[in-house]
């Protein structure tokens, strides 16, 4: 197989179209998610080759686009470019939006594009975010996180998230009908300022093949609200207290004076 890249095609074709934005503010965010099990893809956007050999469970991105409306090609990774691909959209996008493109399984075990908008709040300090977004295609699941239920009944193409510390976390998945586990506790890490989605792709539901994949979005941080200086002042910049100040300058104007003074003395002739 061939590794995914973006190749310098799909360079020349951001590059190009970016010349008809007044500004590089109005391009858009967009990272596109592989969702479909046991497939390795082409990507073509608008006709040009953008991801050769995109493997499942991969994700690419942020790219920088421009605004508009893109035809996306998804055929099997070396099919002709002008065969019939096996999942196709039109997708329009925003000038700034921030979106995640997710190819997945529905629940009758077709293929499917979903977009989600990645719009999040600024993060307070030492705060992290999880977002879970379900896309394997099947009935409604329930999550638990850190070993508590959180969320039941989280659907098809739905979304759930919280805010919550930094560091090491767990979450696990089941079916919210028989409260069968689908997906055992698995390690996530979380980081500060940071959103971290968690897709539950593959699928449709029950047919064993069930993953995670994640997605971190980065810039969050809230600026912090003050400067810390640290009890009774130990923590300050030091400075020179007034006292000494004052005596600085009225030590600097008597040497003044006495240089003046040296300066009108006269050495007497031999």
């Amino acid at each position: 197989m061939r590794k995914a890249s973006i190749i310098v095609g799909a360079l020349l074709f951001v590059v190009g179209t970016a010349s008809a934005t007044p500004a590089a503010s109005t391009k858009a965010s967009v990272t596109i998610v592989h969702g479909l099990p046991g497939f390795t893809a082409d990507i073509y956007l608008d006709g040009e080759l953008l991801l050769d050999g995109f493997e499942p469970t991969s994700t690419a991105g942020p790219l920088r686009v421009p605004p508009g409306r893109y035809d996306v090609d998804i055929r099997p990774v070396g099919a002709p470019a002008d065969s019939p691909p096996v999942l196709s959209a039109t997708v329009p996008i925003r000038a700034g939006s921030n979106i995640s493109l997710v190819a997945h399984v529905t629940r009758g075990g077709d293929g499917a594009l979903t977009v989600f908008e990645n719009t999040f709040r600024r993060l307070p300090a030492g705060r992290s975010l999880l977002r879970v977004r379900h896309v394997a295609g099947g009935p409604p699941l329930s999550v638990r996180f850190d070993g508590r239920l959180v969320k039941e009944n989280l659907r098809f193409r739905g979304e759930w998230g919280t805010t919550t510390d930094p560091g090491p976390h767990r979450i696990s998945f089941a079916s919210s009908s028989a409260n069968e586990l689908l997906i055992p506790s698995t390690d996530i890490q979380l980081e500060e300022g940071v959103a971290q989605i968690v897709y539950v792709v593959g699928g449709p539901v029950g047919s064993g093949s069930l993953e995670l994949m994640v997605q971190s979005v980065r810039g969050l941080r809230s600026a912090p609200s003050g400067v810390l200086t640290g009890d009774g002042g130990l923590g300050a910049e030091p400075v020179f207290p007034g006292w000494s100040l004052a005596v600085m300058v009225a030590a600097g104007a008597t040497l003044l004076v006495c240089a003046r003074q040296l300066l009108k003395v006269r050495v007497p002739g031999r």
